[in-house]
């Protein structure tokens, strides 16, 4: 886990819906996989994923995913 003079990572997630979109996702990189997006997907105790800030908050349902791809990791922005 990082502290607080440490940059901050995140990884980049490709959610591929159903319908054929695909939508972007950064999560914290420190984050163990099972507590993230992938680990939520994979357990399927959710029928949702949620996620935003303090300005946009989005929600996906799980059953409208096809495939989670994990496709980079950048320092924060």
């Amino acid at each position: 886990m990082s502290t607080p003079n440490e940059p901050k990572y995140y990884q980049h997630l490709e959610l591929h819906m159903k319908n054929g979109e695909v939508v972007h996702v950064y999560e914290d990189y420190d984050i163990p996989v099972e507590d993230g997006i992938v680990g939520d997907f994979k357990k399927k105790k959710k029928k949702h994923i949620e996620w935003g800030d303090l300005f946009v908050g989005y929600v996906i349902p799980l059953d409208q995913i096809s495939f989670i791809a994990i496709t980079d990791v950048r320092q924060g922005f």
